[in-house]
């Protein structure tokens, strides 16, 4: 909570992205911690000490609702939410009460599913003006990648009928799609892979609840259940328990702080506008638009117009996929929130006649966003990402008449070696840079 990013700690962007919220008459932080208290307090806004004890967030926020009015509108946004939409708060407020503007999204049903409760347990009761309604709001996203979202357990998934109330949620996987993944000998890992709009049927559960302030104090009176304690997933609790929980859509992309990779991620969307993420088989066409474009912009006059002319979509999608059939590989994209894709770079086990763990093969910007510390950035994440899968040592090559040689010096590169490639014709020197210690940095 108290990393920094643009200059100040994350809890503070959270807070900020809280009070743009229409709907949202006051920002309190509920924590146990008087560090993050105190830094909140400086900064002009509101936090509350409470009990070290809680077990979850629906606690904590539960022995702050205790002094608020009765019938108070309870939103519960997790801290670690800093890019957090605040249009994305309104609509869960909206579905909440009812107020114009609502999500119609699925509509309000008159004849809304049997509750269901734990058969030990009475449901918890609401007053008549909640009669009907959901005891819980909450929010979803699309999944967009099947490694960074679908199979990180980090990223709770959930389903929802055409009711849009939920059905479950959980780290795993789901709905588990039988038809796709039998046509790949019932691996659905590969069914995804070879069809990535399969993605679509996906939902990524954002963290935020909307509760009435009664039905937060009851709800958290209740013993946690075989499947909250099995998933550590709170609203698994309330759903054994008979409560009705409506989805809303997310007004736009958010990302919870849960790992240094995720930190890294937010650092580049609050501080350059820029998301730098794992690329997705959806995304390989436009990152090869950019491989061609950059090159046929950036070193016209440098290589032979016989070989730009050449390039195409096609033949670089070759090359990423031959690239991918090695030992190791992966690629970064550098995503624009206007313009899309507008940067890449790939790595994977070297080719080169130097003894290194990995290799940088590509690494392109758009000419109109070179020059803006993006590149940079995504140099940066590259390494890292190297770095975390085990290789500490890192090289690549570039024509020694590139413009860009002076990038990777910038960089930390160090020449170890010269090599040749041959465009069209013509034979052209390169020279090949080392990182011997990319744990270290750049």
């Amino acid at each position: 909570m108290l990393l920094p990013i643009a200059g100040k700690p994350l809890i503070l962007h959270t807070v900020e992205r809280a009070r743009e919220a229409s709907l949202v008459d006051e920002v309190i932080v509920a924590t146990d911690d008087e560090r993050i208290r105190d830094v909140v307090l400086s900064a002009g806004f509101r936090a509350v000490i409470t009990s070290p004890e809680h077990q979850s967030g629906s606690d904590r926020i539960a022995e702050v609702a205790r002094d608020l009015p009765q019938g108070s509108i309870i939103v519960n946004v997790q801290g670690d939410e800093p890019i957090i939409s605040a249009e994305t708060i309104d609509r869960a407020v909206r579905e909440m009460t009812g107020a114009p503007g609502g999500s119609d999204r699925f509509g309000r049903e008159a004849d809304l599913p049997p509750r269901r409760r734990s058969v030990d347990k009475p449901p918890i009761e609401r007053g008549e003006d909640f009669a009907g309604g959901p005891d819980i709001v909450t929010a979803w996203e699309p999944i967009r990648s099947k490694q960074g979202e679908l199979l990180n357990g980090n990223v709770v998934k959930v389903v929802f009928g055409d009711d849009g109330y939920a059905l479950y949620f959980s780290r795993s996987p789901m709905p588990f799609p039988r038809e796709a993944a039998l046509k790949y000998g019932g691996d659905p890992g590969r069914a995804i892979d070879e069809e990535p709009e399969l993605l679509s049927g996906f939902r990524k559960h954002v963290g935020l609840y909307v509760y009435r302030r009664e039905y937060l104090l009851e709800f958290t009176k209740l013993t946690p259940t075989r499947l909250e304690k099995i998933e550590m997933l709170e609203q698994l609790r309330a759903l054994e328990n008979g409560a009705k929980i409506k989805m809303v859509e997310a007004a736009s992309r958010s990302i919870g702080v849960d790992t240094q990779e995720d930190l890294e991620r937010v650092r580049d969307l609050i501080e350059a506008e820029i998301d730098i993420r794992p690329v997705t088989k959806e995304d390989l066409p436009k990152v090869a638009a950019v491989h061609v474009e950059s090159w046929q912009r950036s070193f016209a006059g440098i290589a032979p117009e016989e070989f730009l002319q050449s390039m195409s979509v096609e033949k670089r999608l070759n090359a990423y996929s031959g690239r991918g059939c090695g030992e190791y590989y992966g690629m970064l994209v550098a995503e624009h929130p206007d313009a899309g894709i507008v940067g890449f770079g790939d790595f994977g086990t070297p080719v080169l006649p130097v003894e290194f763990d990995a290799q940088i093969f590509s690494f392109y910007f758009l000419p109109e966003f070179q020059r803006k510390g993006l590149g940079q950035r995504l140099f940066r994440r590259c390494m890292e990402r190297i770095a975390r899968d085990g290789h500490r040592s890192l090289c690549l090559d570039s024509l020694e008449v590139s413009p860009y040689r002076a990038f990777y010096e910038k960089m930390g590169g160090k020449i170890v070696g010269r090599d040749g490639h041959k465009l069209a014709d013509e034979d052209f020197e390169t020279v090949i840079y080392g990182w011997e210690d990319i744990g270290k940095g750049s």
